[in-house]
């Protein structure tokens, strides 16, 4: 996978250890392949109608997004040409930095970053290009217009391992069928990459979750409970059918009581989509922060005082992510699980002096999280 670049100068990364602008993170992006690479955003409906047929599949998905409640702000639509060249391979990790994460519920943590410039892997076509082309754009949640095995495969690798630190970036949702629901096997590694069955073709099961999961607080949201979405019907199908899918890495819309929603949230490498869409928000944050705080100094003092700047916009970037319910509180402390590093001027080498850049910068915190299954043992007593 290659190293996507990005025009900024505060440059965050997240290992999790188990054990731009902050925008777009509730937007999705709807890939179609056509004539012209291209990416456009829509605000409304009647605007993809002139760009986009009513038959066709992206306003399908569009006029889905925008019937849920709540809505969303806009729906992207990005064009892509070519062949999709499908790899399974990691990118290549900056130097000093794990790429690899595993799933314990523990903590997220940041490590230093070196950044890469880019290589040959650079894809030349297909979605993975364009996906590249647009990767820092105003959307976080990636939709097919119409699935491609090749296509899918391309875009959830690029997610899984793209960024100027090869760990990833965005969420994608793929919908599938009776007639390819084996394909969710191929996506079983890669950490953000959900597969969704629903039996009606005809209904856009993963769009709409898609749009309304994303638009409360980021952090706040169970997605598991993201219920009675427009225009999709719940299952009817057998349990046992349903756990066939389930082992399959499946999720499906089934009614539960009052309210029909999702059979899980955690996909088959065993993440739960608001643990990744709230470790973008943090990392999303943190990197616009720091960037204006970079930006409205003027001029930040490599000393001290410069030093201490930093450190306050991260601690604030943390406390922000820590309010919206993101990150887990000390049960026996009652205070936020987060933990930053500023090293202080003494510990700074000359050499990062003079060439003005500050490393061994780091931050760790503990995600929230959520009640998704309740066990209840009652006793009966008998009364003479």
């Amino acid at each position: 996978m290659p190293v996507i670049p990005k025009i900024t100068d505060a440059f965050v990364t997240i290992d999790v250890t188990h054990p731009q602008p902050t925008v777009g993170l509730k937007n999705s992006n709807v890939f179609v392949k056509g004539d012209k690479e291209s990416y456009k955003e829509y605000t409304y409906l009647d605007a993809v109608e002139a760009d986009w047929n009513a038959d066709t599949s992206v306003y399908k998905i569009a006029e889905q997004q925008f019937a849920q409640n709540p809505a969303p702000e806009l729906v992207a639509v990005t064009t892509f040409t070519g062949n999709s060249a499908v790899t399974t391979a990691q990118a290549p990790a900056p130097s000093g930095v794990t790429a690899d994460a595993t799933n314990d519920g523990a903590t997220v943590k940041a490590e230093p970053v070196t950044i890469n410039e880019p290589g040959d892997d650079v894809p030349t076509q297909g979605i993975a290009k364009a996906a590249f082309d647009y990767f820092y754009n105003n959307w976080e949640f990636a939709l097919l217009a119409d699935y491609n095995k090749d296509d899918a495969l391309a875009l959830s690798n690029l997610i899984e391992h793209g960024g100027y630190d090869a760990k990833g970036y965005h969420i994608l949702f793929l919908q599938f069928n009776a007639d390819n629901k084996d394909d969710a096997t191929e996506f079983a590694s890669n950490t953000r990459t959900w597969c969704f069955y629903h039996t009606d073709t005809d209904e856009l099961y993963a769009a709409a979750l898609a749009a309304a999961g994303a638009q409360p607080t980021i952090g706040q949201v169970s997605w598991k409970f993201v219920s009675d979405l427009a225009n999709v019907t719940p299952e009817t199908l057998p349990a046992s059918d349903i756990m066939v899918l389930e082992k399959k890495g499946l999720i499906c819309y089934f009614t539960k009581g009052n309210h029909s929603n999702q059979t899980d949230d955690m996909n088959a490498a065993g993440f739960y989509i608001d643990e990744v869409h709230g470790r973008d928000q943090v990392k999303a944050t943190i990197e616009t922060n720091l960037q204006n705080t970079l930006n409205t100094a003027g001029k930040t003092p490599f000393d001290a005082i410069g030093l201490g700047m930093i450190a306050a916009s991260l601690e604030s970037s943390l406390s922000l992510s820590y309010n919206a319910g993101i990150i887990a509180t000390d049960p026996d402390t009652g205070k936020p699980m987060y933990t930053t590093h500023v090293p202080s001027i003494k510990e700074v080498g000359r050499f990062a002096i003079a060439s003005r850049v500050l490393k061994n910068t780091t931050f760790g915190y503990t995600p929230s999280s959520a009640i998704n299954k309740v066990y209840v043992r009652g006793n009966e007593q008998m009364w003479a």
